[in-house]
């Protein structure tokens, strides 16, 4: 009885079992997916290549030197710059900054010197 079931099972397996009748052989196979691989290294190489000179055109186009030269100017960079801590808004309005209406920072009555502040 156990060994008509196996035999049963066996032969309900082997029917449901796709059969292939043309299998290719193992050098075959193997040489069909190296081609397939050296193929694609070639089309990414190829891929790569044109990318660079892309790249390089790119960089060529718009690499030009400009035709008058722009320096940033000390005096320009302080004018176009403000900075503020955040604190300063609990702090009381004064009507003058120090350092940009005072012309001269007062020196001290002190024999070492230096300024007040």
């Amino acid at each position: 009885m156990m060994q008509d079931k196996d035999t049963k099972l066996r032969d309900q397996v082997s029917e449901a079992w796709p059969t292939v009748e043309n299998e290719p052989a193992f050098d075959a196979t193997w040489l069909a997916a190296r081609q397939r691989h050296e193929n694609t290294r070639r089309r990414y190489q190829r891929f790569a290549g044109v990318a660079a000179l892309a790249a390089t055109a790119i960089i060529v186009l718009f690499a030009q030197s400009p035709s008058h030269e722009t320096y940033i100017e000390v005096a320009d960079l302080l004018d176009s710059t403000y900075w503020t801590a955040p604190s300063d808004v609990l702090l009381p309005q004064r009507e003058f900054d120090i350092y940009q209406d005072m012309p001269v920072l007062f020196e001290s009555t002190e024999p070492a010197g230096g300024t007040l502040l």
